[in-house]
């Protein structure tokens, strides 16, 4: 992809940065928080790479200019997830494309724990909730692993943590993915899942092409293209 201009949107500590980087293009990655900071301590050495802290609402870089806009794990966490990804659309170069992904909004998701437990743990200090989940987040792993045995992902949201022994990971690094996840779940101000006719306007009122909108393994996922005039 070298000569390409991708633009990484709530990039967090880099986990995509660093394959986008390895792509050749130019790539330019923002987010809101600190978390940049991480970023460049992971991704920073890269020539290809330019980091800033923003605003997905007012991204300080021409419109039109970028060949690939993504944003992947943001757009439910933000006030109003169709400005953010309208904002995001302007920034796509005739001919270049989008992608994202929202969390789904059904009945089925709306039962999980943290839409009964956010209400409580969103208005707590981020560091006591940390340190909540870091005491008992040990030990709720086992029979969260039992539950994914017995009935799968459906079992393994009974659980109100996430933990990923299924991936064959170390237990120090699943204890780890476990806490950082479970935290992700209960801490942030916002959390708004979509449908996915919600997210097929979003495409349709950018005025992009070749839409595909649909479920993927962690909601929706949806890509489309800026027409060439």
């Amino acid at each position: 992809m070298t000569g390409a201009r991708i633009l990484e949107a709530g990039s967090g500590a880099g986990r995509f940065t660093e394959i986008l980087c390895r792509t050749g293009a130019t790539v330019f990655s923002f987010d809101y928080s600190n978390a940049i900071e991480a970023n460049a301590l992971n991704n920073g050495a890269n020539p290809n790479l330019h980091l800033f802290q923003g605003d997905i609402l007012t991204i300080p870089l021409p419109e039109a200019s970028f060949d690939h806009v993504l944003c992947l794990g943001v757009l439910q966490h933000t006030r109003d997830p169709r400005r953010c990804f309208l904002s995001l659309a302007r920034h796509i170069k005739p001919g270049g494309d989008v992608v994202i992904d929202v969390y789904r909004r059904s009945f089925a998701t709306l039962l999980q724990w943290k839409y009964f437990l956010r209400p409580l743990t969103r208005n707590m200090k981020s560091f006591r909730l940390y340190r909540f989940l870091k005491t008992i987040i040990p030990v709720l792993i086992g029979p969260t692993r039992c539950l994914r045995s017995v009935a799968g992902r459906v079992g393994a949201r009974l659980s109100p943590i996430v933990e990923y022994t299924h991936l064959g990971l170390a237990p120090e690094q699943n204890l780890e993915w476990a806490l950082l996840d479970t935290f992700d779940m209960y801490a942030p101000a916002y959390d708004k899942p979509q449908t996915l006719g919600e997210v097929r306007r979003w495409f349709q009122e950018a005025g992009l092409i070749d839409v595909e909108v649909f479920n993927g393994i962690n909601g929706i996922v949806g890509r489309g293209r800026r027409p060439i005039e």
